[in-house]
């Protein structure tokens, strides 16, 4: 999978996420301002709970909006062969058993996985420490991550 396939299909679950969130926002408002919300007495908090929930709803609606900007926006930048990693990066690590990872570095969506066939990419923000971790450093380098020590094989 190429990089610009890559970024698309993050894009794609991106939008899955922001319309559930925005079908669930608008769930939590109706709630909020349903009549039986109402409160009965001062102990009833049925409407303030549902209140609450709305607006949690409508904040995340709003961060998964401005990721969404965030990959739109941001520069396809090309790494060569012996590019540091960066924003944009696909990396590629590997461990002295032969385990290979494929991590994107991204604006934000970390925890995203994409299947591509037989091996999956994950993403990671520089904000992260296995992000930080990676962050300018060359194929070659070592970096020390939660799961063992891995060598930088490729920046693309």
């Amino acid at each position: 999978m190429n990089k610009k396939q890559l970024i698309a299909q993050i894009i794609c679950q991106l939008q899955a996420d922001l319309d559930m969130n925005i079908a669930a926002a608008n769930e939590a408002r109706e709630a909020a301002t349903h009549e039986e919300s109402v409160a009965e007495n001062q102990y009833d908090t049925l409407g303030l709970e549902a209140s609450y929930l709305a607006h949690g709803q409508s904040k995340r609606v709003q961060a998964l909006e401005v990721n969404l900007a965030d990959y739109r926006n941001m520069p396809q930048r090309e790494f060569s062969e012996d590019s540091a990693a960066g924003l944009g990066a696909l990396v590629t690590l590997e461990n002295n058993d032969g385990t290979m990872k494929r991590l994107f570095i991204g604006p934000a969506g970390g925890g995203i996985q994409i299947e591509d066939g037989s091996e999956t990419v994950f993403v990671i923000t520089p904000q992260s420490p296995i992000g930080q971790a990676l962050m300018g450093r060359y194929p070659g380098d070592i970096v020390k991550l939660p799961q063992g020590e891995f060598e930088i094989t490729a920046v693309s």
